[in-house]
């Protein structure tokens, strides 16, 4: 096997947009010398911040816009709370109103994966009415975003998420649900917690659309940098490969990134240029 030079994933990072506390400029410096590509936009979805300007900004810079993260938890726009997976009626309702938003936000801006979470932390004996109700709100999303070219990509978990915190859960659901709009983001810090990164990308197979890169211990969900934990990156890549994945590799550490400029250093980049890198032959 050898390493095409002329075709690549493309590097994305995280960006966060509307917070107050947050220079988005500075997130931009961090993409230019990570020499990002594309990025993931992570709002302040209590603000709902204009996507048109962020759009412009984003064009200007020679940059694009990949995807963005949806709303969960407290997080929310109008909701008190989004958990996609609550059977509670009310809980459940407002949780698909507001990911509809996120979507409507989304296309606004330009991106085409809207990230979201498969629910929040659950009792395990709750899985059974908890996967119908991520079912159908999976569904109502699907059908708000047919005619966008949004597609929702559910994201693998950390422990205590169910269903949600294990890949092969969330791929059967969606070849069960067998919409277009509906495909899986795979987390390789919350993969590390539960599992591996290579396990739970190869349970994700053909579903696999994008991607939150970060390495941890394998016990705190911590969003260091890759190479700065314990994940094997290189089998990581081979799984990617096994998948035939060849969407974003998008980093999701801006905070330590954004505080510590100095670890965008040659090593890094020489373990992001392998995690790009598609094999041939």
């Amino acid at each position: 096997m050898t390493i095409a030079s002329e075709v690549s994933r493309p590097l994305g990072t995280m960006v966060a947009y509307g917070f107050a506390e947050v220079d988005l400029e500075g997130d931009f410096e961090v993409a230019r010398r990570l020499g990002a590509a594309v990025l993931e936009i992570f709002p302040d979805w209590r603000v709902l911040p204009d996507p048109r300007a962020l759009r412009a900004r984003v064009d200007d810079l020679g940059l694009a816009i990949h995807s963005a993260h949806g709303c969960w938890g407290g997080k929310s726009i109008r909701a008190t709370r989004v958990d996609l997976g609550s059977p509670e009626l009310g809980t459940h309702r407002e949780s698909v109103e507001d990911l509809k938003r996120c979507v409507d936000w989304l296309h606004e801006v330009g991106g085409a994966c809207l990230v979201v979470h498969p629910g929040g932390l659950s009792d395990p004996a709750q899985t059974a009415p908890r996967r119908a109700a991520l079912a159908g709100g999976l569904i109502a999303l699907a059908d708000h975003s047919r005619d966008t070219g949004v597609v929702l990509c559910v994201e693998n978990m950390p422990p205590g998420v169910h269903p949600g915190s294990r890949m092969v859960d969330l791929a059967a659901l969606i070849t069960d649900l067998g919409r277009p709009e509906l495909a899986l983001a795979l987390d390789t810090g919350h993969a590390r917690i539960v599992s591996d990164p290579h396990s739970e990308t190869v349970a994700a197979g053909p579903w696999l659309r994008t991607t939150h890169v970060h390495d941890n211990n394998g016990r705190q969900d911590s969003h260091l940098p890759p190479g700065q934990g314990t994940i094997d990156w290189d089998a990581w890549a081979r799984s990617l490969e096994m998948v035939g994945y060849r969407g974003p590799i998008m980093l999701e550490c801006i905070r330590h990134l954004r505080n510590d400029p100095g670890c965008i250093d040659d090593a890094l980049r020489e373990l992001l240029g392998r995690m790009t890198a598609i094999a041939k032959g």
